[in-house]
């Protein structure tokens, strides 16, 4: 799923594309992800895009009446931003052709605005001017921002501690920080050298500002990374920065043991042995 990284760096990459541009066509391909009351080519063709908002695992984009499109991508949702005449792809779900205008381009650059779900997980919601996101399953009940803590090491220990959850759980959670996923999970607690199933009361105070210190370096780089590298037709996910994530088979960055791949409820996760050792009892 595209998390906290993925979406800051989508925010500023669509609002730099977008914003001050107006709506010409709307085409719909797949419905299955959309939750509106209205037809989405009568709430937005001829509105003008004002702003794209990043909110944890969401991306909210306000046009100039104050409809929004909140859209959740879920497990693989994408975004593209493409000449209107390149051929739609079949896992295109819809597509918004944006005019020049805002930029100083001249009509014939309208360029497309494609969201695309190969497994149609995500959710893609019109909210109507004046309405809240309140009733958005998740959306008003997100912790901080993952990539923007505004909390000390002594505040995050402290915090932490009260979930007494899984550290895994916890940082997937949404709702002690927002963003993350099972890609960034296995990334910060391979940095931490924590093993995702250790929960939280069996940390020390060292091992707290390990975390701590590994959510924050963790997501700092992986932006720029994603800055760097992410081309500007957008498209894809930037995942080859990554220590741990799908590297099973592989030798461990830090001290060589080779990774694992175990599982953790319904998702797979990936470990160290060596470096992230599994809590008494345990085999992995």
């Amino acid at each position: 799923m595209p998390e906290w990284p993925d979406l800051h760096v989508l925010q500023g990459r669509l609002a730099a594309a977008f914003v001050g541009k107006h709506v010409t066509a709307v085409r719909v391909h797949d419905p299955l992800v959309l939750r509106a009351a209205r037809p989405l080519p009568e709430a937005l063709k001829g509105r003008a895009l004002t702003d794209v908002v990043h909110r944890g695992r969401f991306l909210t984009f306000v046009f100039d009446d104050n409809t929004r499109l909140v859209i959740n991508p879920m497990l693989s949702g994408l975004f593209d931003i493409v000449p209107t005449e390149t051929k739609i792809r079949a896992t295109t779900a819809f597509a918004l052709t944006f005019d020049g205008i805002g930029s100083g381009a001249p009509l014939k650059d309208a360029r497309d605005l494609r969201y695309r779900d190969d497994t149609r997980m995500g959710k893609v919601y019109l909210v109507e001017p004046g309405a809240s996101t309140d009733d958005l399953p998740g959306f008003d009940r997100q912790g901080p921002e993952a990539g923007a803590l505004p909390w000390t090491a002594d505040e995050f220990a402290k915090r932490a501690r009260a979930t007494r959850r899984e550290l895994r759980n916890m940082l997937m959670s949404g709702d002690f920080v927002a963003g993350i996923g099972n890609a960034y999970a296995d990334e910060i607690l391979w940095q931490a050298k924590l093993h995702p199933k250790r929960r939280v009361t069996t940390l020390d105070d060292g091992e707290l500002d390990r975390l701590y210190g590994a959510l924050r370096e963790t997501l700092a780089r992986a932006v720029e990374i994603v800055e760097h590298d992410l081309p500007p037709e957008l498209g894809t996910k930037i995942r080859t920065h990554m220590k741990i994530r799908g590297k099973v088979g592989d030798p461990c960055a830090r001290c060589g043991t080779k990774i694992v791949r175990t599982r953790h409820g319904l998702d797979e996760m990936f470990v160290c042995p060596k470096c992230q050792p599994p809590p008494k009892g345990q085999l992995r």
